[in-house]
């Protein structure tokens, strides 16, 4: 496993950038991320380009032993670039321009900007191509975040039109689609489908979801334009990725770790607030590449940081708990943000591994402690036999739909995935098209759109022996985000022997029998043909007796949205006793390691798996 930190030389005086790569260096770090936000530095007016000083810093990283990720500024575009080329820039649902003066403000579908970003790129390339200190390059920095990937140009709109036809072919299609003739939404032609600015009440979710799609694409395909100009110079062996940070959800993430099979994310846990919210990210994010993929942190957290509602302290010991939980995750690299804490700007109360006056926080001991400790261990790689389905199609489709207040598609994912960790299986979390042959249990909560290959899939699953568990909001919707007309969950009737006639959006503090826990605040019902019934609801209100859960077979249907009783479902069905909330377990090998999120403590025991053998 190989450690970093994110540097930014152009912010600093060039005599203290020697004094920084020997402090990387004694602190065991293998890998300096540089230059993603640099294009000003080394482009201050258009092809003067001033590159000596980058020169110069990679040299010094180098002499040091220290190895390079190089990214591409397109992320933040110069001033001069935005009032050369406005157009550049994005326009907001309200119709108007986005502003420079922060970061993520431009349209990936502009073409005066695919062309900017191809030529900087090709500079980039020309100079660095070829660089023996660069070992992986990054493609932008946080594709979608700050609500970016949306963009309501004129160019945009032509975009979405056209987009529009390659899908349907036809206008009428796309109105016998969408069933326009709601509220009299008849289209005449593509052009008269515009994308969905504010109006007086909600626009049709088929436009909703279509908007969603077509954004995600659009930034896909302006990644895809730099992976592949970066492939055709750099040398075999360097990786290629971009990163997002975990919580964004606006552009496809599985997508964009295709374009290379190396997925990268930025970690910050104090933004969800939930260790095992975290480890859903980690496992979201290390199987977002492939079954054969891999993953990296690009940006871990390493103390306090200046965008969440409170910003606390991170307590002693926190910092190397993230560490060992990305290990643990299977992680092949991380890199703490940031080296040092900077003097200006919108990020100064945004902590680094050194303070302002470039004096060590506490955490450079515990990383130090952490690389050690991991370095000397020999860790398996997390060979998960759980699944658990997750597409982003999924996601906007709920989140245009949600009918309940704090209801969303990661929440129902979370109970899930959580009932799962805390019996200490290991999860990887999939898209349903993936090969599901060597699972033993597939979940599938919130699997909302139900498609004839993805019944296909959950099928095959089955035949290959799998446990399919589906959970609610299962199968809902055709790919338009129009309801399903068979009965639910779609096209799955009959191989469940039962179907949801109910979903309800509860109030009422419903239980699950047999084992007393919440139903949670989203319930369904089920009408029961030849399934067995495995739980049922109670609690003194018309459900009381009715199914919660049921089976046929191999494949499960659980009706409830609440961890606890998803821990208690999985427990019987796996024969494994629950740990608490904040404790994660792993197996690995001949050992089991538990991190506690709660004391911050890492520990590990041999287990004997020739005695437990019955």
């Amino acid at each position: 496993m190989q450690f970093g930190v994110c540097y930014y030389p152009e912010q600093w005086p060039e005599p203290r950038w020697e004094i920084d790569a020997a402090l990387m260096a004694d602190l065991g770090l293998d890998l300096v991320r540089v230059a993603e936000f640099a294009w000003s530095s080394y482009e201050p007016q258009r092809n003067q380009f001033t590159f000596e000083w980058l020169d110069r810093a990679l040299e010094t990283l180098t002499r040091h032993g220290l190895r390079v990720v190089m990214g591409t500024p397109t992320a933040t575009p110069p001033v001069w670039l935005a009032r050369e080329r406005p157009d550049i820039l994005s326009v907001g649902s309200d119709g108007r321009r986005r502003s420079y003066g922060s970061r993520r403000h431009t349209c990936t579908t502009s073409a005066a900007y695919r062309e900017e970003a191809a030529r900087i790129v090709g500079e980039l390339l020309g100079r660095y191509g070829n660089h023996d200190a660069i070992v992986a390059w990054q493609v932008d920095n946080e594709m979608g975040n700050h609500d970016s990937a949306r963009c309501w140009c004129e160019e945009c709109q032509a975009a979405f039109s056209a987009w529009l036809q390659m899908r349907f072919g036809s206008v009428d299609a796309l109105n016998e689609a969408w069933g326009t003739a709601f509220w009299s939404m008849t289209y005449p032609d593509f052009e008269s489908v515009q994308l969905p600015v504010p109006t007086m009440t909600s626009h049709h979710p088929a436009l909703r979801l279509a908007h969603a799609k077509f954004a995600s694409d659009q930034s896909i395909g302006f990644l895809r334009l730099q992976f592949g100009q970066v492939r055709a110079v750099v040398p075999d062996g360097v990786a290629i990725t971009t990163n997002f940070y975990s919580e964004d959800t606006a552009v496809d993430q599985r997508a964009a770790a295709r374009l290379s099979g190396l997925a990268a994310m930025d970690n910050y846990p104090q933004g969800p607030q939930d260790p095992m919210t975290t480890a859903y990210h980690l496992d979201l994010t290390l199987w977002a590449g492939g079954l054969d993929g891999s993953a990296w942190i690009m940006e871990q957290q390493a103390g306090p940081i200046n965008w969440t509602e409170k910003n606390p302290q991170v307590p002693d010991g926190q910092v190397r708990v993230w560490a060992w939980q990305a290990a643990l995750h299977g992680y092949d690299a991380v890199l703490f943000f940031r080296w040092r804490a900077s003097r200006y700007a919108q990020e100064m109360y945004h902590s680094g591994l050194l303070r302002h006056d470039g004096s060590p926080t506490g955490a450079v001991a515990e990383i130090k402690a952490a690389i050690a400790e991991i370095a000397a261990t020999d860790l398996d790689t997390p060979t998960p036999k759980v699944a658990l389905l997750q597409s982003y199609k999924d996601v906007w489709a709920i989140e245009i739909n949600p009918h309940r207040a704090g209801l969303t598609h990661r929440s129902m994912q979370l109970d899930a995935y959580v009932a799962a960790r805390r019996l200490g299986l290991d999860v990887a979390i999939v898209d349903s098209m993936d090969d599901l042959s060597e699972f033993e249990w597939v979940l599938a909560p919130a699997l909302h759109i139900t498609t004839p290959e993805r019944i296909s899939a959950l099928e095959a699953a089955l035949d290959a022996g799998a446990k399919v568990v589906l959970g609610p909001r299962a199968m809902v919707m055709d790919r338009e985000n129009a309801w399903s007309e068979e009965a639910l969950p779609g096209g799955m009737t009959g191989l469940l022997g039962a179907r949801v006639v109910e979903t309800l959006s509860q109030t009422a503090d419903v239980r699950v029998d047999p084992w007393g826990t919440k139903a949670g605040i989203w319930t369904e019902v089920f009408e029961v043909n030849d399934a067995e019934v495995i739980a049922t609801y109670s609690g003194g209100t018309y459900l009381d007796g009715r199914p919660a859960a049921v089976r046929k077979a191999n494949l499960y249907y659980a009706g409830f949205s609440n961890v606890a009783s998803w821990t208690r479902l999985l427990a019987s069905l796996t024969g494994r006793e629950p740990s608490s909330r904040h404790v994660e377990t792993f197996e690995r090998g001949d050992r089991v390691f538990s991190i506690d999120h709660k004391a911050l403590t890492v520990e590990n025991r041999r287990v004997d798996h020739a005695s437990e053998a019955p």
